[in-house]
C-alpha cells in the first residue's frame, strides 16, 4: 500500500478500535463489508452507534463515529484498489495499533473479497419469470421405497444484452423453509419503509 493515501487522522480512527471488544468489532466489520459490496445493502451509522452505546463501549460518541467511518473508508479503499488482505494485514501491523485479533479478523473477512465475483453478483440481470414445482425423488438405488420431496426453482433471467438464461435450483424442504424465512425477513424490512 505504498500509494496509500490515508491521513494520520484516519489512522487514529483505526486505533480507536482498541476500545472495541472483538465480538462487536467483528459485527461492525461484517456490516461494513456487506454494505461496501452492495449498494442495495443498508448500513446505518446511527444504528451502529446505538449498538456501540448499548454494548457500553468506552468511547465518546464522536470517537465511535470516527472509528466506524475510518473502517468504512479503509474497506472501500481496499476493495476499490484490489489490495490483498495479506498486504492490508501487514500495513495495519506496521502503521497502526490495531490489535492482533482484530487485524486477523478483518484480514479473514477481506480474503473472501473477489472483485470478479462482485461484478458477477452486481450484474446478474433482471428476473423475468420464476417457476416452481414440488417434486418427489424416487430413484434411490439403496432405498427404492424412499420418497423424498424437494422444491425445484426455475429462474428466467435476462442479462444486460437481452439474452434469457435459465437457472435451476433444487432445494430440500428444510432448505426451502430457510429461504422462506429469509424472504419473510426481507418483506418485514420492506414493510417498515412503506
Amino acid at each position: 500500500m505504498q500509494n496509500y493515501v490515508y491521513d494520520i487522522d484516519s489512522i487514529r480512527g483505526l486505533n480507536l478500535s482498541l476500545k472495541i471488544p472483538l465480538s462487536l468489532f467483528a459485527y461492525m466489520v461484517d456490516e461494513i463489508y456487506k454494505f461496501t459490496l452492495s449498494y442495495q445493502s443498508a448500513f446505518s451509522l446511527q444504528g451502529m452507534m446505538q449498538i456501540f452505546q448499548r454494548e457500553s463501549v468506552q468511547m465518546e460518541i464522536l470517537e465511535a463515529e470516527f472509528c466506524i467511518n475510518s473502517y468504512v473508508y479503509l474497506i472501500r479503499f481496499v476493495q476499490k484498489n484490489n489490495i490483498s488482505a495479506d498486504h492490508l494485514n501487514k500495513w495495519l501491523k506496521e502503521n497502526t495499533l490495531v490489535q492482533d485479533e482484530h487485524r486477523e479478523y478483518i484480514t479473514k473477512v477481506l480474503q473472501g473479497f473477489d472483485p470478479e465475483a462482485v461484478k458477477k453478483v452486481l450484474s446478474l440481470g433482471k428476473l423475468k419469470e420464476l417457476k416452481w414445482t414440488v417434486n418427489q425423488y424416487n430413484g434411490d438405488v439403496k432405498y427404492p421405497n424412499l420418497k423424498k420431496l424437494y422444491i425445484l426453482l426455475e429462474f428466467h433471467i435476462q442479462d444486460e444484452k437481452g439474452n434469457l438464461q435459465k437457472q435451476i435450483i433444487n432445494l430440500t424442504i428444510q432448505e426451502f423453509k430457510m429461504l422462506q424465512m429469509e424472504f419473510k425477513e426481507i418483506g418485514d424490512i420492506l414493510r417498515s419503509f412503506m
